[in-house]
């Protein structure tokens, strides 16, 4: 019995320190690729027609998402650490964060046409398991300041 509190008191700790979320730990950037096109094919059932039409979209929306990896790792080394900034500092960095932005939104919006493409390729009954599919990010998005 005394094992048993000893191990619960011991590892609840860790194991909840390990989970990302509020408070348990930094939150993860999105993968610099959306899923494996095997994965793909077997989650919806591509058939063999499909697949290399979807190929091509899918690679287009890959490269897209490897892009935005490589651009988020790049502005995250040009700007530093940021845990013991002034507000002037963080003050003049904006317009770099924002220029980091829009690049970011642009971006999604090219891998959003990659989606619908793939979408549009799709059979009805494809498509609502394609929708229950996670749908690719390149940024974490915010709400807007003040909503």
């Amino acid at each position: 019995m005394l094992a048993v509190a000893l191990s619960s008191v011991l590892l609840v700790p860790a194991a909840l320190a390990q989970q990302p979320g509020m408070g348990g730990g930094r939150m993860a950037p999105p993968p610099d690729h959306w899923l494996t096109l095997d994965s793909l094919a077997q989650a919806v059932g591509l058939t063999a027609d499909q697949r290399p039409k979807v190929a091509a979209h899918y690679d287009e929306l890959n490269a897209v998402m490897k892009k935005a990896a490589d651009r988020r790792v790049l502005f995250r080394q040009s700007m530093g650490p940021m845990g013991q900034m002034t507000p002037e500092q963080r003050q003049a960095m904006q317009p770099k964060v924002d220029s980091m932005r829009t690049a970011m939104e642009g971006l999604q919006q090219q891998a959003d046409t990659h989606y619908g493409a793939i979408r549009a390729l799709l059979t009805a009954a494809q498509q609502a398991k394609f929708d229950a599919l996670p749908k690719p990010q390149v940024a974490m998005r915010r709400p807007p300041p003040g909503s």
